[in-house]
């Protein structure tokens, strides 16, 4: 680890042991002094990219400052609880601390803290983008760009302008994100940042890789990147974080038909370990090359890779429920602000006619955005449904390629035992393979193109599943929490929440077991236990139930499910059918 930020993260963890210390120790006339340095140490915790834990005494900080600090103050304390929220996986309170952090800032006074309300702004905008609601995120960060130009802080300023290209970048709108980076290059040159407009160019170089038009332009930014970046060590290679650079560099080889040193580009972005998502250009790069080299078994085995790295790209988050999220989010704060508007002025009629409109309009609001859901989730189907469709027609003819090559070894041997015209036989037959050969490469390579078309619609159409990974949402953490506890059964509300979940990721799961009667509503709860891998006792502790229950409902489960008269394999079987993957 580097010295210095060694140094940061133990005076991190100091500053804010420290803070818990004094508010539990602190008389009445510390009491400001000791949320403060609760506010330092989350804030150094934050500053050194070391997760924030726990809430409870941010929200005694939020609590005190709302009563007894600036609005400087306020905005602090409610931006660091919005990112202890993050920390913790928790994205609607966060988005919703934000929000309020950004309404207390006072943004006419001559002191105000637009640093801070500029990253609460570039919070927002990052985790708008990350669930892909692209228009909310654009508006967040162009809030973050302005605040952070009041603040003088022009290189943070000039990177939340670049920023904005993402959402373009995202939606395929190619020409309004290279104008936003054309800008933004120029601005860093401008100011002197030389290596920040080096990987502002690498943006650019995205753009440019696959429009033949701009090759040009490409090997100019490549040239100038390969001179002046300094991310380059003594044997001239970047880090394995910065390796999506030589993809642009092997298009390029690509283009002017060095197809040896375009391969040796792509391979260059392999690093051990990597995802199959993140290895998806290196995929794609090689799986040209060898279309354009007719290499068929190369071609069949990086067309399998690069349909792998497709379907890691799918599971993205369900936008329409999000928008509904986040659209509660504004909810929750206006019917606050209106009710505190309310009791000052003392209107109760006025906030009963409010909250009752708000409702009217909630519910309005449900019925269109459940038909938007509908309507959006058949679309969703219909290109699942195309993409199995290009999957199939392609195996089909990976398979009658091997099979070519097999009837035509066949029919060789058979020819060369003895037949005098094998020769001429051999000629017609080996013209007659390559041509077929030539036909059902030009069919894989169709195929292909129309997987990657359709690889980019689903990144913006996909939303059955959260881009919160299922084993890190905040009702799974608190049921293995409670599990242990032999006193802490769970609630209703607790069992519907974790229903809600598992139909969210695991929609195949809920169907199967509605439609077997055998299944009890007793069952159906073990069997939601069961996926989280929890021991029979904790299921037994979570339920009140007792545990020869628990081994007869785990086994009528794997019985109805699966045909098989045991309790042992049930978690394994689970596991193997509804790819539940274990955290």
């Amino acid at each position: 680890m580097d010295k210095h930020l060694g140094h940061g993260i133990f005076c991190a963890i100091i500053s804010f042991l420290w803070g818990l210390l004094s508010f539990v120790s602190c008389d009445s006339n510390s009491h400001r002094a000791a949320m403060r340095a609760v506010l330092d140490g989350a804030d150094s915790l934050n500053r050194s990219y070391i997760p924030i834990t726990t809430d409870s005494i941010l929200k005694d900080a939020v609590t005190f400052f709302d009563s007894h600090g600036t609005s400087n103050d306020r905005l602090r304390a409610h931006y660091l609880l919005g990112s202890a929220y993050r920390d913790m996986g928790e994205a609607p309170r966060a988005i919703e601390a934000w929000q309020e952090a950004a309404v207390c800032a006072d943004t006419t006074a001559a002191d105000c803290d637009y640093k801070t309300l500029g990253k609460t702004y570039s919070q927002m905008a990052n985790l708008f983008f990350r669930q892909l609601l692209l228009s909310d995120g654009m508006a967040a960060r162009q809030q973050a760009y302005r605040y952070t130009l009041l603040s003088k802080d022009t290189l943070v300023a000039i990177h939340e302008y670049k920023m904005m290209a993402s959402s373009y970048l995202v939606q395929d709108k190619n020409d309004s994100a290279e104008i936003i980076l054309s800008e933004a290059i120029r601005q860093y040159q401008r100011h002197g940042y030389l290596q920040e407009e080096l990987e502002a160019s690498t943006m650019l170089m995205y753009i440019y890789a696959d429009q033949p038009s701009r090759m040009a332009a490409l090997k100019r930014l490549i040239d100038r990147y390969e001179a002046e970046c300094t991310l380059f060590d003594e044997n001239h290679e970047l880090p394995p974080s910065k390796r999506q650079y030589y993809y642009y560099k092997g298009r390029y080889y690509e283009y002017i038909n060095l197809l040896d040193s375009a391969e040796y580009c792509y391979r260059k972005i392999f690093r051990p370990g990597m995802s199959y998502l993140s290895a998806n250009p290196m995929y794609k790069g090689l799986l040209s090359v060898y279309q354009k080299k007719h290499i068929s078994d190369s071609i069949a085995r990086y067309a399998d890779l690069y349909c792998l790295s497709i379907d890691s790209s799918s599971v993205l988050k369900d936008r329409e429920l999000t928008a509904q999220m986040a659209a509660s989010y504004n909810y929750n704060r206006y019917q606050k602000q209106a009710h505190e508007n309310a009791e000052k002025a003392n209107e109760r009629l006025y906030v009963a006619v409010v909250l009752l409109s708000l409702s009217i309009l909630g519910i309005i609001a449900a019925v269109v955005f459940n038909q938007r859901y509908r309507k959006k989730r058949k679309e969703l189907e219909e290109l699942q449904r195309e993409y199995a469709e290009a999957l199939y027609n392609y195996n089909r003819t990976r398979e009658r390629l091997e099979q070519v090559d097999e009837e035509y070894n066949h029919l060789l041997k058979s020819i060369h035992k003895g037949n005098a015209a094998s020769e001429s036989l051999t000629t017609m037959l080996s013209t007659k393979h390559e041509e077929e050969k030539e036909q059902l490469i030009r069919q894989l390579h169709s195929y292909t193109e129309r997987a990657e078309q359709l690889e980019r619609q689903l990144k913006i159409s996909q939303y059955t599943r959260s881009s919160i990974p299922f084993f890190n949402l905040g009702i799974i953490k608190r049921i293995k929490m409670y599990a242990g506890d032999c006193q802490r059964q769970l609630n209703d509300n607790d069992l519907r929440t974790l229903a809600d979940s598992v139909k969210d990721y695991f929609p195949d799961l809920i169907t199967d077991m509605d439609g077997l009667p055998t299944i009890t509503p007793l069952a159906k709860k073990v069997c939601l236990l069961t996926i989280l891998n929890l021991k029979p006792g904790e299921i037994v502790n979570l339920l009140g139930i007792s545990s020869s229950q628990v081994s007869n409902l785990r086994k009528d489960l794997n019985l109805a499910l699966f045909n098989k008269n045991t309790t042992k394999s049930l978690y394994q079987n689970l596991s193997r059918r509804y790819k539940i993957l274990s955290s």
